[in-house]
C-alpha cells in the first residue's frame, strides 16, 4: 500500500509494473530508462504478480526449468510469433491512421497543392 506522500501515483506503478510484464523487459532495464531506483520497480512488478493472481518471477523460472526441451521449444516460439503479431498489429494501425489522414485530404485535381499540404500538415 503506498504511502500518502510517494511521489509516484498508483496508475503510474499499475502501468510501469504491466509494462515491465508484457514487453519482457527486465524491472531493472525499465526502472534505469524512468531514472527510478531498481528495487522500487521490482517491489511494483511483485505487487502487481501478487493483485493479479500471477505466478511469482521464481515459480514461473521454477515452472519452466521442469517443462520438456519440446515444451521450451513452443514456448519461445509462442512468444517469437506473439511478437510478431504485436508488430504487425502496430503496422495495420499505422496504416489505418494514415488511411484516415489521407481521406480528409482535397482530392479532387483542381485543388491547389497549397491546400492539400494545409489539409496533410492539420492531421
Amino acid at each position: 500500500m503506498p504511502s500518502n506522500n510517494s511521489k509516484y501515483t498508483e496508475d503510474f506503478r499499475q502501468q510501469t509494473a504491466k509494462y515491465v510484464l508484457e514487453n519482457d523487459k527486465s524491472a531493472t532495464a525499465v526502472a534505469k530508462e524512468l531514472g527510478i531506483d531498481k528495487n522500487t520497480v521490482c517491489r511494483w512488478v511483485r505487487e502487481y504478480r501478487r493483485n493479479h493472481n500471477m505466478p511469482s518471477y521464481a515459480e514461473e523460472r521454477n515452472f519452466q526449468t521442469n517443462l520438456s526441451p519440446e515444451m521450451k521449444e513452443l514456448i519461445l516460439r509462442q512468444k517469437k510469433l506473439e511478437k510478431a503479431l504485436k508488430k504487425k498489429e502496430q503496422e495495420i494501425a499505422k496504416k489505418r491512421e494514415e488511411a484516415e489522414i489521407l481521406k480528409k485530404v482535397p482530392t479532387h485535381v483542381n485543388a491547389p497543392t497549397r491546400e492539400k499540404c494545409e489539409a496533410i500538415y492539420a492531421h
